[in-house]
């Protein structure tokens, strides 16, 4: 299964933020800074389909449909293009149990994360950030972090300890996190399935 880190690839270029061309993003941004949802997104399409996406494809299609005029990707816009490549339903959901739901029937889901807000400590990120939620079992959603370090959920920020269980690159943790992590954010959830597994 496939897994891949945007830390691992600060030389693929990704301009981003364009909509203000003297940003970090629009001149030097990179996957490693800002690629994110484009890990999440070809992760889900290595898991979901017999096909691939490359990061450099990801890149193109991103900025092919103007998602890439923001800080990070519109997924709006980016999830849509690549569902429709490669064959999947992408929905847009801020429910929970329909995101539990896609999970056990063999679906991927994007968490749009929103960081440190107000009193709220960001769990997965302390600014906006994807990461992709692939199973769901007894009342835990395991999850795929495309900036994952092996002291992010422990050393760095204490709290996230508490809320996280980790079993390798693999992340545990229940409802009440994902929707306090999602609360400034909407859509919270993208869910991806195959065609074929909706019929």
């Amino acid at each position: 299964m496939l897994y891949l880190n945007q830390q691992d690839y600060p030389d693929i270029p990704y301009p981003n933020n364009l909509s203000d061309p003297a940003s970090k993003g629009a001149t030097n941004g990179s996957i490693a800074s800002s690629g994110c949802g484009l890990c999440a997104m070809a992760m889900a399409v290595d898991h979901l389909t017999m096909q691939s996406l490359s990061l450099e494809e990801a890149v193109e299609l991103s900025c092919s449909v103007k998602a890439n005029l923001k800080p990070g990707t519109d997924m709006k816009l980016f999830g849509k293009a690549a569902a429709d490549a490669f064959g999947l339903q992408m929905t847009v959901s801020d429910d929970p149990e329909e995101m539990a739901q896609c999970l056990m029937t063999s679906g991927r889901a994007i968490i749009n994360v929103g960081g440190d807000h107000d009193d709220h400590i960001g769990i997965f990120s302390d600014v906006g950030h994807y990461v992709l939620a692939i199973g769901y079992r007894d009342g835990e959603f395991c999850i795929l972090d495309p900036a994952y370090r092996p002291t992010k959920y422990n050393t760095e920020v204490p709290i996230r300890a508490e809320k996280v269980r980790e079993e390798g690159i693999f992340l545990y943790t229940r409802a009440e996190v994902i929707m306090s992590d999602t609360e400034n954010r909407s859509p919270r959830f993208y869910l991806f399935h195959r065609k074929t597994d909706l019929k």
